[in-house]
């Protein structure tokens, strides 16, 4: 069944009301506590209002009529506060009772797998994002399982089926298919990463028998855009891999055909990859899958050394 939209404006307490008519105003907004944990939380991070003695349904109308993408509300106090983003993380919160966290959903194009998961999709697979709001949709793979799910894979690494030894413009728009290899491309990588704090995991399983799973996750992560060469801005490391990308943090992004690095060959000829390579690397995740010839494999070298190639990498990010 069809169903039609009528509206009329007023305004009231300085700002515009829409009233709609023969839809639920509810189903534009999604209670996020599954994904965000923010019930009975109230958090500062893009607010933009604050208004006080106002319904529900008055506080989603003032949501959807100015440049908000979210509101907390409070039943019991009464309090709406909108917010100009989404929130992925609990960053400048604190407990308030009686608060829940709604986001604008109805319509709403992801931005990211965190998105998806918040709207209650908890499937690891193949999805489409749009990592800028007028963007064309890319395939992704999505981690929903992993330390809490919501994590967006750029770059996965699993039989050597794709060749990572690439120019500079295939870096840059991404090359692969999600169901098996891929790059995402340093393009979206920096839109995503630009969306708020970021953070970054890195999965990975060595050949050797017993094959070993180790992790590293870092509680910051940044990609520059295309005028800084994607220089890559990566801290607080934790997990069990050890934190071989340190020694990358702060270069910019180098390929077989245009050298960023600090030495004086070509890292990314030497090591058969494209990297953020210093003079050259600790770690190579896009060099030959499979070479055990010294630093030319996906090597991790905390982990394994440069003589050993990871067996299985994933690179995410939320």
């Amino acid at each position: 069944m069809r169903v039609q939209i009528k509206y009329f404006i007023f305004l009231s307490l300085g700002f515009t009301f829409i009233f709609f008519k023969g839809t639920a105003l509810e189903s534009y907004f999604c209670e996020s506590d599954k994904c965000t944990n923010l019930s009975s939380r109230i958090c500062t991070k893009y607010l933009i209002w604050t208004v006080t003695q106002i319904r529900k349904s008055q506080c989603f109308l003032k949501c959807l009529s100015q440049e908000c993408q979210a509101v907390f509300y409070n039943e019991i106090t009464q309090t709406c506060q909108g917010h100009s983003s989404v929130l992925t993380v609990q960053d400048d919160c604190r407990d308030e009772d009686g608060t829940k966290y709604y986001k604008k959903c109805k319509g709403k194009r992801p931005h990211n797998c965190t998105e998806i998961f918040c709207s209650g999709q908890h499937t690891t697979g193949i999805y489409t994002i749009y990592p800028t709001d007028d963007s064309n949709g890319v395939s992704v793979r999505c981690d929903m399982d992993t330390d809490g799910g919501g994590w967006t894979v750029f770059q996965r690494r699993v039989d050597g089926s794709v060749d990572f030894y690439r120019p500079w413009a295939d870096y840059k728009l991404g090359f692969g298919n999600a169901d098996t290899e891929y790059w995402l491309g340093l393009y979206n990588i920096n839109k995503l990463t630009s969306q708020g704090n970021v953070k970054l995991r890195v999965d990975l399983i060595t050949p050797q028998p017993p094959e070993r799973s180790a992790y590293a996750v870092y509680s910051s992560f940044k990609v520059g855009d295309e005028n800084s060469s994607y220089i890559l801005a990566v801290t607080g490391y934790s997990g069990n891999a050890g934190d071989s990308l340190k020694f990358q943090n702060g270069m910019k992004f180098t390929t077989k055909d245009n050298d960023n690095d600090l030495r004086e060959i070509n890292c990314a000829i030497e090591f058969f990859g494209g990297w953020w390579y210093k003079d050259c690397h600790a770690c190579n995740l896009n060099g030959l899958y499979g070479s055990v010839e010294y630093g030319k494999g996906l090597n991790w070298i905390s982990l394994s050394g440069l003589g050993v190639s990871m067996k299985f990498v994933e690179m995410k990010l939320k």
